[in-house]
């Protein structure tokens, strides 16, 4: 699939959950912060590889749709450079998510959180990789409109073997920005 494809089917998607979720009171989020990604898939098998932590350009960008207490649905976009085997390559990404709120913002309490299940493409080393991207997040609303957001992801690549990122495949990433929620208060 190209990018009209990923365009087109974001915009049906967008528009099937405004059409779906019309009776409830619905906004829009948006995000910015910092990523690390982790791609330790071949020197450790633990959740975390520091000396493989991938950190130099590390910008992350999210629009979030809330379509009512228990769901929201987001695109976001993720810049890194990323080196394996003394290699640097530009890294960008975009997934799209629907987020599932276990515990969501009402009464006044201050946390937010979500799963995640998503999915996407990125492109580093020439290659383009399609990943299934499940995981977890958290919001910290320290005032009626700004916050805290902090994500982790695991990003499973589908297209490993006839294609793909064979540099990358599989890998965690984790995020940490500041959140706005425009035109909804508490």
């Amino acid at each position: 699939m190209n990018f009209k494809h990923y365009l087109s089917l974001t915009v049906f998607l967008c528009v099937f959950i405004s059409q779906t979720t019309a009776q409830e009171s619905s906004y829009f989020k948006t995000s910015i912060g910092l990523n690390i990604i982790d791609n330790s898939n071949e020197s450790t098998r633990l959740p975390w590889g520091i000396e493989n932590a991938a950190f130099e350009n590390p910008v992350v960008l999210g629009l979030d749709y809330q379509a009512n207490e228990e769901w929201s649905f987001g695109l976001n976009a993720s810049f890194n450079t990323l080196e394996e085997k003394g290699v640097d390559s530009d890294f960008y990404g975009i997934n799209v998510d629907a987020n599932y709120y276990f515990l969501y913002n009402t009464n006044r309490q201050l946390f937010d959180i979500y799963g995640i299940m998503g999915g996407g493409f990125y492109h580093a080393f020439e290659e383009t990789g399609i990943t299934l991207a499940p995981g977890a997040g958290v919001n910290y609303w320290f005032s009626e409109f700004m916050g805290i957001n902090l994500t982790a992801r695991a990003n499973f690549q589908l297209n490993g073997e006839n294609g793909g990122v064979p540099e990358v495949g599989n890998f965690y990433q984790y995020t940490f920005g500041l959140i706005w929620r425009l035109g909804k208060e508490f």
